[in-house]
């Protein structure tokens, strides 16, 4: 068996070595990648050409392209290219990305696998951006690094580079195939847009704070094939368009509003991700939500990411998040930060269409999110204008399986009411899919998923239900209905939002 894996070497710790050989404690410096596969057991041809177990190993030692053995005798070769000037992962960045993805592209249908060579500081990013730009992905693009220099006599550069060969050349190595971007590091294989750097120091640099290990490395090399993605089987092709005019603003306690503000006005920006607390939660200023609210309307996409590496943002699951997703901040789930930057930066330099980079965002592409997030938005009702019924229908996006969805609330934003005295009981029942619903209609009709039940005070409340079993049994297929129906035609209500969420597993 032999199989053929592409080396792409960027640059980083990995590839450093001393300035002067002669001298191991002299600068480290950026080596070729001629340099660094000498510190590789088994890349050096064999002295004596007998020594090779097989007819093809000896045959392929005569010639010029190189190749190991292996020792269940299957045979691996290799070929390999290089940035021409070795670049540290600090200063890596779009144009960077781009420059790999098309060198994999030049050669794709040439090699069986392909390793990428690179540093650890902005690995997760490079991991992630790769993963939105391979369209259609059916071969193993395995990135790995190391914490100190391969050159070093103390090192975990050479298993890493071994490590990843072995992953990328699995036909030779009968290992499972993983059709997708990983980082091979330390004993970890990880999705690549999973991915997170959670230490300088320690050997297992990069964790998946919010998704399974694709395989572990020890004695032996195990893939976890339950949690990799499905190979393609339509043509390969690479995104490379990418909008960097994106950037990354961190809440903290006692932040102003003048100073968000400047940030949010900035016309050159077309997205932020906002790192809030929590679930996704932030206070509760005007000013601030006034000021995200404006930058929306500027055709700005804001995503929601919460400041924590484990867990997920719920937006609406709290009054402290409901305000930013009633003015069109999206939800960043479970991403990690370098997914959603990457992510955003990809789905902005390659959507287009009034609204679709929005859908796009919220929905999963690479593997990079549990869940689909869909947001359902029926309208408002004007408080000069109160009802006491009120229909409206929405047409959610058509990536949704509905047998698929995990969570529903439903929310209706700054609830009024007119002809009740202050202090009255008030309750209004909401139905899906059912629009002939009236006064009528019993509480015991299927259809009815939700009732909205307070005491008027006087003043407009939000209010929140959760919706999941009953959105399960009655969502059905096509457009979404909801209806609201008030205890009496005397009482009238207004709103100014009513939405759903629904969340869908990925």
């Amino acid at each position: 068996m032999q199989t053929k894996v592409f080396i792409l070497y960027t640059g980083g710790t990995i590839g450093m070595g001393p300035k002067d050989i002669h001298d191991p404690f002299s600068p480290l410096e950026p080596k070729s990648l001629e340099q660094l596969l000498t510190f590789v057991p088994g890349f050096g041809k064999k002295k004596d050409i007998s020594s090779y177990r097989s007819p093809e190993a000896r045959k392929l030692a005569k010639g010029k392209i190189p190749f190991v053995e292996l020792d269940n005798g299957n045979i691996i070769l290799f070929g390999s290219g290089a940035f021409e000037k070795p670049v540290d992962s600090s200063d890596v960045g779009p144009k960077d990305w781009k420059k790999m993805a098309n060198i994999i592209a030049d050669v794709y249908d040439d090699y069986d696998g392909f390793v990428i060579l690179h540093g650890t500081d902005t690995m997760a990013f490079t991991s992630s951006a790769l993963s939105f730009m391979f369209e259609n992905l059916n071969k193993p693009v395995v990135i790995t690094g190391s914490q100190l220099p391969i050159s070093g006599m103390r090192t975990d550069a050479v298993l890493n580079f071994v490590n990843a060969i072995y992953i990328a050349g699995h036909e030779a190595t009968d290992l499972p195939l993983i059709p997708e971007v990983i980082i091979a590091f330390a004993d970890k294989i990880i999705r690549g847009c999973r991915a997170s750097k959670v230490s300088t120091s320690d050997w297992a640099g990069f964790d998946s704070p919010n998704f399974p290990l694709l395989g572990t490395i020890g004695e032996h090399i195990k893939i976890n094939t339950n949690y990799v993605r499905e190979s393609s089987k339509s043509k390969f092709f690479v995104k490379t368009d990418f909008e960097d005019n994106v950037f990354i603003v961190g809440l903290f306690p006692g932040f102003t509003n003048e100073q968000i503000k400047k940030l949010f006005e900035d016309g050159s920006i077309r997205g932020y991700i906002l790192r809030t607390y929590g679930t996704g939660n932030v206070p509760s200023n005007t000013a601030f939500l006034n000021t995200i609210e404006k930058a929306i309307k500027e055709h700005k996409m804001i995503v929601n990411l919460s400041q924590c590496s484990v867990g997920t943002v719920e937006m609406g699951l709290y009054e402290a998040s409901s305000g930013l997703m009633e003015r069109g901040v999206l939800s960043g789930l479970d991403l990690t930060p370098e997914a959603a930057i990457t992510k955003m930066m990809w789905i902005l330099g390659t959507q287009y269409g009034k609204g679709k980079e929005y859908a796009q965002m919220q929905i999963n592409q690479r593997g990079e999110q549990t869940e689909n997030l869909f947001d359902l938005r029926f309208g408002e009702v004007k408080k000069e204008r109160p009802v006491s019924t009120f229909t409206a229908e929405t047409t959610p996006d058509g990536r949704l399986n509905r047998q698929k969805i995990s969570d529903s609330m439903l929310r209706i934003s700054n609830l009024g009411v007119k002809d009740i005295e202050i202090g009255k009981h008030v309750k209004v029942r909401v139905f899906m899919n059912m629009p002939s619903a009236d006064f009528k209609t019993p509480d015991e009709e299927k259809r009815h998923i939700a009732t909205i039940d307070f005491v008027w005070t006087g003043k407009p409340e939000t209010r929140m239900k959760k919706i999941t079993y009953n959105t399960q049994n009655v969502i059905g297929e096509g457009d979404i209905i909801l209806t609201l129906v008030c205890e009496s035609k005397k009482v009238r209500i207004y709103f100014s939002g009513l939405f759903i969420a629904l969340y869908a597993k990925a």
